[in-house]
């Protein structure tokens, strides 16, 4: 087995369910392009077709190869968390089972962190909405643009990172524990976690994740997302709110009304005569403070849903 320290980037994949797409994914994960060492970490959350079987035989040839298939389901948090806890390299680069990466991407993305000095570097997603195979030559040119600042909340506060497909430093990914494990899909609450103590983030103007052509998954399922977008800040802000500055404390405040408006205005009877939407607005208008009890009548509303996931250390 190489050396921990010799290991440039660790891979996490959470798998549930996903043969369709893993041939392809596997092919562009497996061949990524400019790494020295790469480490591949597969958390299987119980599929119950035949992705774990897919994946031994993929990477039957290949080093640095870890595979836990999971005994019980715990939701995609919690199975991301268990990949990032046996990560060892110095990144860490996490993917859902259905993203397909260009080939080069991974490397950019390091050359660009090491470059600022940053800790974490997102780029852009596309649906493709082409057939798995079709995705597996793809590569990122070499004229994009991209931004860097210093201030990693705040371009997570004012950006849009909501997939899979990110690049952060072991370090600073594991000392906030990774996801948040009371939330059930991890895309929202692993950048908030880790901007708020991160180095500096890089936002790249190119795709580094290729979505292809879309079957079942949890992305069609709206009230999950309001639900999911909705606790990552609610809980950001129960957990923080001593510790951040205003500016990003009324932010983080405004995204969590504006994820609760999402499922009002879908779902309410009459959405814009309610105090939903005057919350909503007059938080875009001005930086306010949070209003906690507001807030924790919505956490019940959406703890009141049926159809939605949940984790099992979900509370409030």
């Amino acid at each position: 087995m190489s050396d921990v320290c010799d290991i440039d980037v660790s891979f996490v994949m959470s798998v549930y369910n996903k043969e369709y797409y893993l041939p392809a994914v596997l092919d562009a994960l497996l061949n990524q392009r400019g790494l020295k060492n790469p480490e591949f970490i597969f958390v299987d959350d119980v599929s119950k077709d035949k992705s774990v079987e897919i994946i031994r035989n993929k990477t039957k040839d290949i080093k640095n190869v870890t595979i836990v298939a999971k005994d019980k389901n715990d939701g995609i948090s919690m199975t991301v968390n268990q990949g990032i806890r046996l990560a060892r390299g110095k990144w860490v680069r996490m993917l859902d089972s259905d993203d397909i990466l260009p080939l080069n991407s991974t490397k950019k993305m390091i050359e660009l962190a090491d470059k600022h000095n940053a800790d974490m570097v997102y780029g852009c997603f596309v649906k493709t909405g082409k057939e798995p195979l079709e995705l597996t030559n793809e590569v990122v040119c070499d004229d994009f643009e991209y931004n860097y600042n210093p201030n990693a909340l705040n371009a997570v506060l004012n950006g849009r990172f909501t997939r899979m497909g990110q690049l952060i430093k072991i370090d600073v990914l594991q000392k906030v524990d990774g996801a948040d494990e009371r939330v059930f899909i991890q895309d929202e609450t692993i950048p908030l976690r880790v901007a708020r103590i991160a180095n500096g983030a890089i936002k790249m103007n190119a795709n580094v994740v290729l979505v292809p052509k879309e079957t079942n998954n949890l992305s069609k399922n709206t009230v999950q997302l309001d639900n999911d977008r909705f606790f990552a800040h609610y809980y950001m802000l129960l957990d923080h709110s001593r510790d951040l500055d205003k500016k990003s404390i009324s932010k983080i405040y405004e995204k969590a009304l504006s994820a609760n408006w999402k499922y009002v205005k879908k779902n309410i009877k009459n959405p814009y005569c309610t105090f939903d939407f005057y919350k909503y607005v007059m938080a875009k208008l001005f930086a306010l403070e949070p209003d906690f009890k507001f807030l924790e009548k919505n956490a019940k509303r959406f703890l009141s849903l049926d159809g939605v996931l949940r984790s099992k250390k979900q509370n409030i």
